[in-house]
């Protein structure tokens, strides 16, 4: 699930620029195929932390489970993805890229065939280290396909195509839990939950992309083109150094990383949150949805809704925000209410996405900025390990400490807290604390405050 595309402030191009990009037959067919491959991700994250639950047994081994299958397929682009990169270029893109996507058909089908979990663990870190080589191929192919004064729109729409199927995968998967039943009567090897049915369904995805860019022509390629891999190890050594003479660096990178711990948390613990309110798969495919809509419209519309406002204070008041969400999220765990917290949640994460790749963008001299932001996606990836692989663990131990479940009642209204909801609070309170903490470390308008920045703004704005 790895994409090279960094996130851009807003897609604000026109109709005609986009209409004449997509004019371009080879590029549109390589952004369906794209886009299939980035449906089929998500399709798959979904279904394959569902069959963890499902497979695993109660207790720590569930909680274990779901976050084996993040932490699987983050490990190969940690340990082997500049290798592949410099791997893959070397490598004919169009065989690459249909291979690829054949083999990830055969290995995402094999997983209910199986049936163990044994297996899926094995098909995920075979998949990833595929989709390892897919992936260059067809971000080194873009640049070749469309005029240079084109390619910031290509990259722009990539980016839509790559995370803006994430909400389309949950309603699909969502829709597919709740068609599992009937089917199930008539097909047994149809599961109950549907999960087995969404796994086809994804693997057919790979099959799709597959023909669709063998129909494709790649363009001849240089003799001496290649790419340069740089280990995880070396890209943080280098970048340490900022850390160690930019105050206002060193507070932006550790807010992201604040902000991506928390999220990892969140996600690797999503489906016993709600199973634990009783939702199951379909209530797990519409958190999702909503926590990733909520990203999209902050990516899109944040920068606008909040231009004018001070672009560091504005980071730090959106980790600050998710922090705040998250807690609520924590403790009113009913789904009514948690659907449209986890929208807000994934908004203010956006906007801080965003706002910090920006402000890297923008802060960072151009000699540096590469290896920052490797620092950065390096950082990125071991931290999302080490919180997956925790996190389990530290619901787990609430549960036998605090003796956990407990039910609140509230009136008419019946709350379950366990040990995800005990550790998704502490998550909130170290989101606050990274906010305040990036806040207090990059404030570039010290003495003002966000009221008084308020009113300067829509002055502004009035005149």
């Amino acid at each position: 699930m790895a994409h090279s595309e960094q996130p851009h402030p807003g897609f604000s191009a026109s109709f005609p620029a986009l209409r004449a990009l997509l004019s371009i037959g080879p590029f549109r067919r390589l952004f369906i195929a794209g886009s299939l491959s980035s449906f089929g991700d998500w399709l798959a994250l979904l279904a394959t932390t569902s069959l963890a639950a499902v497979l695993a047994r109660d207790g720590v081994g569930q909680y274990l489970a779901v976050s084996g299958v993040f932490i699987l397929r983050i490990a190969p682009a940690i340990v082997l993805g500049p290798l592949a990169g410099v791997v893959a270029d070397r490598l004919d893109r169009r065989k690459t890229m249909v291979t690829g996507d054949v083999l990830r058909f055969f290995l995402f089908a094999s997983i209910p065939l199986v049936g163990q979990l044994w297996w899926m663990y094995i098909a995920i870190v075979l998949i990833e280290c595929v989709s390892l080589f897919w992936n260059p191929a067809k971000d080194a192919t873009v640049p070749n396909l469309v005029p240079p004064k084109r390619l910031e729109l290509a990259n722009q729409l990539n980016l839509i195509g790559s995370y803006g199927t994430a909400p389309v995968a949950a309603l699909v998967f969502s829709g597919l839990s709740l068609v599992g039943q009937p089917l199930h009567d008539l097909i047994p090897g149809i599961d109950e939950d549907g999960i087995y049915l969404a796994i086809y369904a994804n693997a057919a995805t790979f099959l799709l992309s597959a023909w669709i860019v063998s129909r494709l022509t790649f363009p001849p390629r240089a003799a001496k083109e290649q790419l340069v891999g740089e280990s995880v190890f070396r890209s943080i050594a280098d970048g340490l150094l900022i850390l160690k003479e930019r105050p206002f660096v060193r507070g932006l990178i550790a807010g992201m990383l604040g902000a991506f711990a928390g999220g990892g948390l969140v996600i690797g613990l999503a489906t016993r949150f709600v199973e634990d309110m009783g939702a199951g798969a379909p209530g797990y495919g519409m958190l999702f949805v909503s926590v990733f809509t909520g990203m999209a419209l902050g990516l899109v519309l944040g920068p606008r809704i909040f231009r004018g406002f001070s672009r560091p204070r504005l980071f730090g008041s959106a980790l600050t925000g998710a922090g705040i969400v998250l807690l609520g999220l924590a403790l009113v765990p009913t789904l009514l209410l948690s659907l449209p917290l986890a929208l807000l949640l994934g908004a203010f994460v956006g906007v801080g996405w965003v706002v910090g790749y920006t402000l890297i963008g923008l802060t960072v001299e151009d000699e540096i900025r590469g290896r920052t932001f490797a620092l950065v996606q390096s950082l990125d990836g071991v931290v999302l390990v080490i919180v997956l692989a925790v996190a389990p663990l530290v619901a787990a131990m609430f549960d036998a400490v605090l003796g956990l479940p407990v039910a609140v009642n509230l009136g008419a209204l019946e709350l379950t807290y366990t040990g995800a909801m005990v550790t998704y609070v502490l998550a909130g309170l170290a989101m606050v604390g990274s906010g305040v903490w990036a806040w207090r470390s990059m404030n570039d308008r010290p003495g003002v405050s966000v009221l008084a920045e308020l009113r300067e703004v829509l002055k502004r704005r009035g005149g």
